[in-house]
């Protein structure tokens, strides 16, 4: 299929197929349509480019050969308009050429317009001198063209306009008709002076216009007036007056009057006819198999309405009933051949069901006949709607009768679960290091290699940096992450989120970074399945050297060899003996924060003496890319920044400092872990932008613990991993407890299932909680799971709304659109606003997700796209503005911008109080007021 993709750009002046094929006159479409055996009578051109989009695009190779063998017989280039870079060297040569040849400039120009796409070795004297003589020529013919009055066809026929008087029943007027000489003479136009062919042509065009009007007259004689076979007097004169220009004496009729014909002089029901275009419908019946009622149907006619027109001029016998015989049965045969293929796939499907065929096709006439409005045709997409339709249908019976084997060969063993990396005889590399040490680096090089291959990041935004690494470097790539889609037809690598890895694609190299993160509590499953599962013939991981044991006892549980390849930080890292203050700090350093609140404080403070980035888990990967660039290229000093950047991102940071020494990971407040330290740390310093990397703290307790860390011995991940149930085994579970309730499947899922190997089922409290939302509305399984599954950020409620209003519509089959923010200002006033709007952007990438999956409900996918560009923009602007006023959580008034805590001291005061009077109500005994605790 690729060469397929990579042949057709030939013709199509190395655009793709979508593209090329606009610039195709429509004759030759016609002509293609013909050769295809698809032509159904349309001239449209647009309608016969969506058919062989849709042709190219099903894939079908058979469909694709027969398109490019057809423009290689042709062999007709349709170059693409767009101009492409002038290569320096390409002129210079041009130039050097053009010194041997006596021109003007206007021949200079278009000799350089000419020649600016060609490769340079392919310009040559000769070509230069030919190409001369065609520009000139053309000058020739313009000039003939303008003294001649008319335009010259390529076969040197000259088309020009003739007025023509016209006779008729008592009244005389003139038309315009186009005619058109015989070819002449090649050589004489090119050889002859311009005063001797002009007026030997003139006096062609003089005779050849007498000619006509003899025609003309010999035409009006012939025609009876009174006693016409299908026109009135009245018609008959007002469409000889009405005719457009044409090479015909009696012209194409009008629409009206063709209706008019059709309705007294054809014994064929016709319901209506078309304006624009000629189209007759004809109301139809068709016999189904294994059914009474007959399907109804409208046949649409096209029709020729030149022909039509000579026809009724020359008072033939219309053909019309005959063709709409014809073609009846023709498309009544095709679409019984669809059907029968249809049927055929179905039964497949079901034969462990052993279903007869009046049960068959009573299901399969029920999920299909609401797709067929108004013609006998099952499309390809029709044909996959029908199927999944199908397959959810006989679902549960089916999987009742796979149950036991089911059981058997995918609950234990979980590598089972990935048939196809199974059947390969992979191999598994490991490139483990500290960061900055080139692991990554090494990895791509392999992956840049390969024949295909796939790119598996930790984060969108990594992967979009891969994508973009990929295609820098000449190699065709796609980007697919769970909320957009960057496809080219030509690829052959993907650079995608982890989550997104197709277990079902089979590629030469498979980068999978950070596996480190195979130990994180709610992502860690897709590292997991992706080693496990990825169907590559070489897997290479990176990640540091805390996963090295995990990775050698996964290696184990596949039976698969593994190659470890250890590296070496490439320029040192250096712990600072001193705290620096916050108004001592240089310039490309970064510091380092763990909530988003404190890093926009410390964004409010640093921003007074600094220019200053920030960069926090909450941002959008747009902001987060855009406030990374303004440091990377020195529009900011200071990058304030939690430990999203432990991951990946290359930027010229010289030192690193800690702000704190402690996070929150979602269950506690707890102490940095040597691992964190270690892999934050490691941005600073990066090999090519600073010799050295520093490491420090903005207070001393800060950095007598994070000292502590930067040199204690990383401790190994443990083991058992987390692994995702599938939708497989949720369903399983539904037959075997007949359980409809997800979130009851999942829960006995988390406490029962157990796993051959190292693992044990994932943390699904995210899932857990949108199963129980889900539950609560009559919904298919499958639907269910996809929801469950969804990127939800339950701690918002703007995004936990906008999800209940999702699954209500799904309920209910409506078409989900996304509804904009009220209107933005330019910039947040506060941290409030500026959390509504990270919020959105949340919102948004959960509408994208989900559209991706059921994008027949979600119907806004560009317009929430539109919304997310604004978004972006709004953050990125308010964080450059740096107006934030925190206030105090519980009455709102302003804190001071290096306030420690989230509440004023008079709410803190109220509270303790309020605790006191609580405790000596309850029993009197003395309690102290609790220790205020940090935020």
């Amino acid at each position: 299929m690729i060469k397929l993709n990579q042949q057709i750009r030939h013709y199509f002046g190395d655009e793709g197929f979508d593209e090329g094929i606009e610039r195709v006159p429509t004759d030759v479409l016609i002509a293609l349509a013909h050769t295809l055996g698809i032509f159904n009578g349309t001239t449209d051109k647009a309608t016969l480019i969506k058919t062989f989009r849709r042709l190219w695009s099903e894939g079908e190779s058979d469909n694709r050969e027969m398109i490019v063998a057809f423009f290689k017989h042709e062999g007709k280039i349709y170059p693409n308009p767009k101009p492409r870079e002038k290569p320096h060297e390409r002129e210079e040569k041009i130039d050097e050429l053009l010194e041997a040849f006596e021109i003007t400039d206007a021949e200079r120009r278009d000799l350089h317009a000419a020649f600016i796409d060609t490769r340079t070795r392919k310009i040559t004297p000769e070509k230069i001198a030919a190409k001369i003589e065609h520009i000139r020529y053309t000058k020739k013919r313009e000039m003939l063209e303008k003294a001649l009055e008319g335009k010259f066809d390529y076969d040197d026929t000259l088309e020009y306009y003739a007025p023509i008087t016209y006779n008729v029943g008592g009244e005389s007027f003139t038309k315009i008709h186009v005619l058109k000489t015989p070819p002449l003479n090649e050589k004489r136009l090119h050889q002859e002076a311009l005063d001797i062919l002009v007026p030997e042509i003139n006096a062609l065009k003089t005779a050849l216009t007498h000619q006509k009007q003899e025609q003309t007259n010999a035409f009006l004689n012939s025609l009876n007036l009174d006693m016409h076979r299908y026109l009135s007097r009245e018609q008959i004169i007002s469409s000889l007056k009405s005719a457009p220009p044409s090479t015909q004496t009696f012209g194409i009729l009008a629409t009206d009057v063709l209706a008019d014909v059709l309705t007294h002089h054809l014994h064929t029901p016709i319901t209506s006819i078309g304006s624009d275009d000629l189209i007759i419908e004809i109301k139809k019946s068709l016999s189904l198999p294994y059914r009474d009622v007959p399907l109804e149907y409208t046949l649409a006619l096209h029709l020729d309405a030149r022909e039509l027109s000579r026809q009724i001029w020359d008072e033939e016998e219309l053909s019309i009933a005959t063709m709409i015989e014809t073609q009846s049965k023709d498309d009544e045969r095709a679409f019984l051949s669809e059907l029968e293929h249809l049927v055929d796939e179905c039964r497949e499907r079901s034969k462990l069901l052993e279903m007869d065929n009046i049960y068959l096709y009573g299901i399969i006439y029920e999920l299909l006949l609401p797709y067929l409005t108004h013609t006998p045709h099952i499309s390809a997409k029709t044909s996959r709607r029908v199927l999944f339709a199908f397959d959810q249908r006989i679902a549960g019976e089916l999987l009742k009768r796979q149950r036991q084997a089911l059981l058997a060969r995918t609950v234990r063993d979980f590598k089972n679960l990935f048939p196809l990396a199974r059947s390969l005889r992979r191999r598994l590399i490991f490139h483990t290091g500290p960061t900055n040490s080139g692991k990554t680096y090494t990895a791509f090089e392999h992956l840049k290699k390969a024949g295909t291959g796939y790119y598996l990041a930790p984060l969108r935004l990594l992967a979009l940096e891969g994508y973009e690494t990929l295609r820098e470097q000449g190699v065709s790539a796609s980007l697919i992450t769970g909320e957009e889609q960057l496809l080219d037809e030509d690829a052959t690598h993907i650079s995608s989120t982890i989550e997104m890895l197709s277990f079902e694609s089979e590629v030469d190299v498979c980068v999978i970074d950070e596996v480190q993160m195979i130990d994180d509590r709610d992502r860690g499953w897709a590292w997991a399945n992706a080693i496990i599962g990825a169907p590559a013939k070489t897997v290479i991981m990176t990640g540091s050297p805390n996963a090295r044991e995990a990775i050698i006892a996964l290696a184990e549980y596949l039976g698969e060899p593994l190659e470890i390849v250890e590296f070496e930080r490439k320029n040192p890292l250096e712990l600072l003996k001193t705290a620096t203050p916050i108004n001592a700090i240089e310039p490309k350093t970064a510091v380092i924060a763990f909530t988003r609140s404190n890093a926009l404080r410390l964004k409010q403070q640093l921003s007074k003496t600094y220019r200053t980035s920030v960069i926090y888990g909450n941002l959008s990967p747009e902001v987060r890319r855009e406030e990374a660039r303004r440091f990377r290229e020195g529009e900011t000093d200071i990058l304030v920044a939690t430990d999203a950047i432990s991951m990946g991102l290359n930027l010229p940071i010289k030192t690193l400092l800690f702000s704190k020494a402690d996070k929150f990971d979602g269950q506690n407040q707890r102490n940095l872990t040597a691992t964190e330290v270690r892999q934050i740390a490691g941005r600073a310093g990066r090999y090519g932008l600073s010799e050295k990397g520093y490491v420090g703290a903005l207070t001393p307790d800060v950095l007598r613990t994070i000292s502590s860390l930067f040199t204690k011995n990383i401790e190994p991940i443990a083991l058992p991993f987390n692994v995702m149930a599938n939708f497989d085994h949720i369903m399983l579970v539904s037959n075997i407890l007949e359980e409809k309730s997800l979130s009851a499947i999942v829960d006995f899922f988390v406490r029962n299932m157990k796993f051959e190997g190292p693992f044990r089922a994932a943390n699904l409290e995210s899932m857990q909680e949108a199963s129980a939302i889900v539950d609560r509305y009559d919904l298919d399984m499958r639907t269910k799971y996809t929801l469950a599954t969804a990127p939800l950020s339950t701690s918002s409620p703007l995004v936990m709304a906008a999800f209940e209003r999702y699954v209500r519509a799904l309920e209910q089959k409506k078409p989900i659109a996304y509804i904009p923010p009220q209107r933005l200002g330019n910039y947040a006033l506060s941290m409030e606003e500026l959390q509504e709007a990270e919020d959105r952007i949340k919102e948004i990438s959960l509408y994208l997700w989900l559209s991706y999956r059921m994008a027949e409900f979600f119907v806004d996918a560009e317009k929430a796209r539109m919304f997310r560009g604004e978004l972006n923009r709004f953050i990125e602007t308010s964080l450059q503005q740096s107006h934030f006023v925190p206030r105090c959580k519980t009455c709102g008034k302003p804190l001071a911008p290096n306030a420690e805590f989230a509440i004023c001291q008079s709410c803190f005061n109220n509270l303790n109080r309020a605790k006191a009077q609580q405790s000596r109500a309850a029993g009197g005994e003395k309690r102290y007021p609790p220790k205020r605790e940090r935020r």
